[in-house]
């Protein structure tokens, strides 16, 4: 069960929050042209799940290995450097995503505080501002795993 959540986790999120986007916005195209009239709150829902879609695919994108990056100059490189390299690129942006983490938690618990609340859906914006402190924690686990991962690597090709 631990390897499934550990391979599965971020992407069995994701298919749901699309398709209940996708039902949603299908929902709102039949209300809208067929019954002539359109919910309110729709469009806001599908724009929050969109929202924690975006941050939980960073996450997805670790997992994976799919980010974009330039590797022309790295690719030069001995196989050892290449793996250094990439630990070195996989701290650098777990750097930036606790960064992301830390900044976002005062802004989760200013407005809650402030009780600020979403316009057609009247609930707690901070609920929405989880969404980039949570993605940003997943991908900080998901760097963790790959520099622990990139560094087996690269002790074993000390070991050779």
């Amino acid at each position: 069960m631990l390897k499934f959540l550990d391979e599965h986790f971020e992407e069995a999120f994701i298919v749901f929050l699309m398709a209940a986007m996708s039902a949603l916005i299908g929902t709102q195209i039949f209300m809208r042209y067929v019954m002539q009239s359109s919910l309110s709150w729709s469009e806001e829902l599908a724009r929050y799940f969109f929202i924690w879609m975006t941050y939980l695919g960073i996450a997805y994108a670790v997992r994976k290995d799919a980010h974009i990056r330039v590797t022309m100059g790295v690719e030069l490189l001995s196989h050892r450097w290449q793996i250094a390299v990439r630990i070195l690129t996989h701290i650098i942006f777990a750097a930036f995503a606790f960064f992301v983490m830390y900044q976002g938690w005062f802004l989760v618990e200013k407005t809650l505080r402030f009780g600020q609340k979403s316009a057609s859906l009247g609930i707690p914006m901070g609920i929405i501002y989880v969404a980039p402190l949570t993605g940003f924690a997943l991908t900080g686990v998901r760097l963790v795993q790959a520099i622990l991962l990139d560094a087996r690597l690269l002790g074993k090709g000390a070991a050779a």
